[in-house]
């Protein structure tokens, strides 16, 4: 693998805040990353972030973290209500409903916001990144980025190509699932 990881001032953005929404967006915060955390349900986000911030807290009790990378790791998160606040994203990962089209037009709509460099990543455990991808006008730019549950919790991540996804674009995914911790 030549690709190198995100860099660390690299905006990670999460649409889909539930369990494993939240969950990646803590292992994005924790390493290092300003995460911006979007859901279609009102205040979920602001409810994600308090829980992430718990986990921190919790995390730095037992030592896991200090008082201070903990505070910090928090306060990279950001809740945002619209898609036009993920236009800087360099990765936007989707932990929506699992629906073919629901998520096409997620990513469809947020083409037209984001930057041509910015990453896709799908949370999708059932539906396939080429289905996905059909929908986008540059489908290349689109894997599948698939965290178990508890996402802070599980080693694995599934870096999955569909069949237009650009290679660096999974290299990229994989080095930086990598600086993550992740396996």
């Amino acid at each position: 693998m030549s690709q190198s990881p995100l860099s660390q001032q690299a905006v990670v953005a999460v649409v889909g805040t539930g369990a494993m929404g939240a969950g990646i967006a803590q292992v994005a915060a924790a390493a290092g990353h300003r995460v911006k955390l979007l859901d279609a349900r009102p205040d979920a986000a602001d409810r994600a972030i308090a829980g992430i911030r718990a986990q921190f807290a919790k995390m730095a009790e037992k030592g896991k973290l200090t008082a201070a990378a903990a505070e910090a790791a928090g306060q990279r998160l950001i809740p945002v209500s619209s898609l036009a606040d993920l236009a800087d994203a360099a990765l936007v990962v989707e932990a929506i409903v699992e629906n073919l089209e629901a998520k096409q037009k997620l990513y469809a709509d947020l083409e037209a916001i984001v930057g041509k460099d910015c990453i896709f990543g799908t949370n999708t455990s059932s539906i396939s990144v080429t289905a996905i991808g059909a929908a986008l006008k540059r489908p290349e730019r689109l894997a599948g980025l698939h965290f178990f549950n508890p996402a802070p919790l599980m080693a694995l991540v599934e870096i999955v190509s569909g069949l237009a996804t650009d290679r660096a674009v999974a290299e990229t995914l994989f080095a930086s699932a990598a600086a993550w911790g992740k396996t």
